[in-house]
């Protein structure tokens, strides 16, 4: 009887302790690009600004998500006195700040040494706050994800970050929230008109496409790495960021920094993908692994949302 028992014992442990016995742990890292404002639209004044910011920091601190915010200076500058408090809140807790540019432009179209300036310009407001919090901003995005249009210049450009001290920022979900936000917007200025169908629209999207992203992932690494979520500081992503991070939970996903989620091996895949395009990083793991990609299966956003965000 007792030589029973310790079978069963025996059968239980390895069960328990089985790769795949439970679900794998999910890891996700929110960034927000378009500091202290996304435009689009309907720019934003101070106050606007202020409420937006308040709402998303809430929400993200409610559940505990550490973020990154993505700084365009020129922004900043635009809101005046508001637009450093409003950084300042980023810099708070688990919170941090990146840099984004000086005016947002598309390296495409610059030079690497233009590039290099748009750079070191926008860090006039980053760097000092970021200090003041005993805190160094670690990482830079591209604005559009444009990371360099010709090998030539996006090495020069990776060779200039890593001298002052700037990893690249990646991406891997990507929810197309730019193209949801004019449409939102378009419809409050109508006294609310559909804006409930686009919400739940919009949280069904995000939904599909962090499922799309994650089996891109395994189908081209073998296994889901650390996420990275691309958001926009905008009035639909602040209006709806508790349920936007519901939806990760419900999925088994914890929450961490831009900085652990990087440190995952796959992100120090060879970075030699050259495209005048910004596509998440799943597909650029593809190009550098010569794993083919059906990207057409890729979930597009309703035709009528589309149709909204036009003027």
């Amino acid at each position: 009887m007792l030589h029973l028992k310790r079978t069963w014992v025996s059968i239980a442990l390895a069960i328990f302790c089985s790769p795949g016995a439970f679900p794998q742990t999910r890891t996700v890292a929110i960034t927000v690009d378009d500091l202290p404002c996304a435009g689009g639209v309907s720019p934003c004044d101070a106050a606007a600004a202020e409420a937006i910011n308040r709402k998303l920091l809430a929400g993200l601190r409610r559940h505990h998500a550490p973020a990154t915010g993505f700084v365009v200076q020129q922004q900043v500058e635009e809101l005046g006195a508001l637009g450093p408090q409003i950084l300042k809140e980023w810099t708070k807790g688990e919170f941090a700040l990146g840099n984004h540019s000086y005016s947002h432009p598309d390296a495409n179209e610059l030079s690497a040494a233009q590039m290099e300036d748009e750079i070191v310009r926008g860090e006039t407001d980053l760097v000092p706050l970021m200090k003041e919090a005993g805190k160094k901003p670690g990482f830079f995005r591209f604005p559009m994800n444009h990371t360099g249009d010709t090998l030539q210049k996006h090495q020069q450009l990776v060779a200039f970050l890593a001298q002052r001290a700037y990893r690249l920022a990646t991406c891997t979900i990507d929810n197309s929230d730019y193209i949801f936000n004019e449409a939102y917007v378009r419809m409050l200025a109508r006294h609310g008109f559909s804006v409930r169908k686009l919400r739940k629209e919009y949280l069904a999207y995000t939904s599909a496409e962090i499922d799309y992203y994650a089996g891109l992932s395994r189908q081209v690494l073998g296994y889901e790495p650390p996420e990275v979520m691309l958001l926009h500081d905008n009035r639909l992503n602040a209006d709806v960021i508790e349920e936007l991070l519901v939806l990760f939970e419900r999925k088994h996903y914890t929450f961490v920094s831009l900085e652990t989620a990087q440190s995952d091996p796959a992100y120090r895949t060879a970075d030699t993908y050259t495209t005048p395009y910004g596509p998440m990083w799943g597909y650029r793991w593809a190009a550098e692994r010569n794993v083919k990609v059906d990207g057409s299966l890729e979930p597009e956003p309703p035709r009528w949302i589309v149709e909204h965000a036009q003027p």
